[in-house]
């Protein structure tokens, strides 16, 4: 299955993006690093156009789990393809967007569960016909629920408020609102701070470290 094609994207880029990926790389090697890598991407992102997930007839060996198997190919090609688009826009930028590559995470493990469970399901028909049906029905219910949440993770790699917050993160740091905090009521109803305190010291409490062997 062509599942493990959006963790090959990632190796691709790497391998073939070279100094393209690092900040310390000078422009002379970066000059140097496109020219090598643009040999590489006029072969491999072709491959990213169409596949088996666009023939109604592939993977009919699953009955209907067949369909979310489909998704699970057209999606991993979708991911590759942005993850190309998100290197080509940040570069050796995109290790500092956290929250981006959170999301092709995201994706890839919805995609790989999908994977799992329709794999799962038609083994059990196979091996243990009495649980297959249950199984297909599990299996399909799964599926049909991780793909609304892939759609929507796709749909935040690029519609979100990411840039926004990173400045509000840097001025709840700085202390910009700590005006907010005046007149919240401690719940702890004189019992202390709910948070404990972290400064350096040597602990106070007994050490429950256990060794299992």
């Amino acid at each position: 299955m062509k599942l493990l094609i959006a963790r090959e994207a990632v190796d691709a880029h790497l391998a073939a993006a070279g100094d393209l990926a690092s900040e310390d790389a000078s422009l002379s090697d970066k000059a140097r690093a496109a020219a090598a890598a643009s040999g590489f991407y006029a072969k491999w992102l072709p491959k990213l156009v169409a596949g088996a997930g666009m023939d109604p007839r592939s993977y009919s060996d699953f009955g209907r789990l067949a369909r979310q198997l489909r998704f699970v190919e057209r999606s991993s090609r979708r991911l590759a393809r942005q993850t190309f688009y998100g290197m080509g826009r940040w570069q050796a930028k995109l290790e500092h967007k956290q929250a981006f590559l959170g999301r092709i995470v995201d994706i890839g493990a919805e995609l790989f569960a999908m994977a799992a469970c329709c794999s799962r399901a038609e083994m059990l028909l196979r091996t243990e016909p009495e649980k297959g049906a249950s199984a297909y029905e599990l299996a399909e219910a799964y599926c049909e629920q991780a793909r609304v949440r892939v759609d929507e993770y796709f749909d935040q790699l690029w519609r979100n408020t990411d840039d926004g917050d990173h400045v509000l993160v840097r001025n709840v740091l700085a202390g910009d609102y700590e005006w907010l905090e005046a007149g919240v009521l401690d719940q702890s109803e004189g019992t202390g701070p709910w948070i404990a305190d972290a400064s350096p010291r040597a602990s106070v409490k007994e050490n429950l470290h256990r060794k299992y062997r």
